[in-house]
């Protein structure tokens, strides 16, 4: 795991420790066949958490990008718009797979509002 967010590192993606203050985290399951990218995200702001809503995952399809294209339709059949956190997360998965190649990865990710960060990335 420490080689592959080593070399991430290195590609200058964003690394953030898993303590940062985010807004939005969670996991996304890269597959080398898929043109989808299956993500899990949730809230991890604190009003979130004394809502009893942190632990509410949501399930969000997340296309593949390609170095031209622009993170702005998700995956669904209807094209729905994905939410900001979700554009920037799907730049940041392009950045990973250009950093470590097309492989089968498990993503941990957070974002701030602002910055999509890296948080692990591993093997499944």
């Amino acid at each position: 795991m420490d080689d592959l967010l080593t070399r991430c590192a290195h590609a200058g993606i964003p690394v953030a420790p898993p303590s940062d203050a985010a807004v939005h985290a969670g996991t996304a399951k890269l597959s080398r066949q898929a043109p989808l990218d299956e993500v899990h995200a949730r809230e991890v702001t604190v009003a979130a958490r004394t809502a009893g809503m942190s632990d509410d995952a949501r399930v969000v399809m997340v296309p593949r990008l390609r170095a031209w294209q622009r993170p702005h339709r998700g995956g669904d059949v209807w094209r729905t718009p994905l939410p900001p956190w979700g554009m920037r997360l799907a730049k940041l998965l392009r950045a990973v797979r250009r950093a470590v190649g097309d492989a089968e990865l498990l993503v941990e990710w957070a974002d701030d509002g602002r910055r999509c960060r890296l948080v692990a990335v591993r093997t499944p």
